[in-house]
């Protein structure tokens, strides 16, 4: 029984890092902290967050989905040529995946990794699991490919329907300096959510932080990690 609950919290909990290391908070915070963005590209929404973010000069790392990079590269170029972070969510972003092979997940990556290459000419380094889902095969597909695995400290739960005021009382008040922050740009191909809520919550959060004295950090400085491999 021991074992098994062992297990589950291993797969099912995005910090825990006892199938593989699992980076979910940064070392090199200061008083910052990273905002990453899930599910993109997806047109109107991505493009909504860009604007905030340029307007609050912010930079943030993008978990993108192969399928949607697939049928919006421009948008991804949009993305990295701002100056901010692409990382790996799988090409599917399928919500049972964590019950699928080590096969599976090597191809999930790879088709993404392909994809983003050649929207934007680099391979990432980073990859976010769908939902922080991990397993076995997970970590040791990641491994294969040399990938870091990135989950988060905070998230505002926007891959769901929500409101602005449920984000920010989520993240306002609660967000420390090291926590990596997770919210929605995009639609996941599974889901009919709309990212909105994120869009109008996002000025207001920016605001709350920096009131605090926090500030921003793109996510590869506040881990300091390589964002991407070398050519």
């Amino acid at each position: 029984m021991a074992a098994g609950l062992t297990a589950l919290h291993a797969t099912l909990v995005p910090q825990s890092s006892l199938w593989c290391r699992n980076i979910s908070r940064g070392t090199n915070a200061g008083n910052r902290v990273a905002l990453t963005f899930d599910d993109g590209p997806s047109p109107g929404c991505t493009e909504a967050v860009l604007d905030v973010l340029k307007r609050e000069g912010v930079p943030a790392a993008f978990f993108v989905i192969g399928r949607n990079v697939q049928q919006n590269p421009a948008l991804l170029r949009r993305v990295h040529s701002a100056g901010h972070l692409i990382g790996n969510h799988t090409f599917d972003h399928d919500h049972f995946s964590v019950f699928y092979g080590y096969k599976y997940w090597i191809d999930q990556l790879q088709r993404t990794d392909e994809v983003i290459a050649k929207a934007i000419g680099e391979r990432p380094r980073l990859f976010r699991p769908p939902m922080g889902f991990k397993s076995v095969f997970t970590a040791a597909a990641a491994r294969r490919l040399d990938y870091r695995i990135v989950t988060w400290s905070r998230r505002g739960k926007d891959g769901i329907a929500t409101s602005a005021e449920n984000i920010l009382a989520r993240l306002a008040q609660q967000t420390v300096p090291g926590d990596i922050v997770t919210l929605h740009d995009g639609l996941d191909p599974h889901c009919s959510r709309t990212p909105e809520m994120t869009v109008k919550a996002l000025p207001s959060l920016i605001a709350s932080l920096r009131q605090r004295g926090i500030e921003f950090a793109r996510l590869d400085e506040l881990i300091g990690t390589d964002a991407y491999f070398k050519s």
